[in-house]
């Protein structure tokens, strides 16, 4: 009972921040707002593959300030 919600279960307003971008990975290709996948198609238990959350941060240092 006092395990961890995974993270493609959260409502949608406790989704991670990076997951408003497209990953990365070649072998993934998760769209904006879903979970990353594994090659075979299995989605990851950590929610997002670690350059997904890499471009994020990029993404969020280099837009400009509103």
């Amino acid at each position: 009972m006092g395990a961890p919600m995974p993270p493609g279960l959260r409502p949608h307003r406790d989704r991670p921040p990076e997951w408003a971008i497209p990953c990365p990975v070649p072998t993934c290709r998760a769209k904006p707002g879903t979970t990353c996948h594994t090659p075979t198609g299995r989605r990851l238990t950590a929610g997002s593959h670690a350059s997904r959350l890499d471009a994020w941060l990029v993404h969020q240092t280099t837009r400009p300030a509103a």
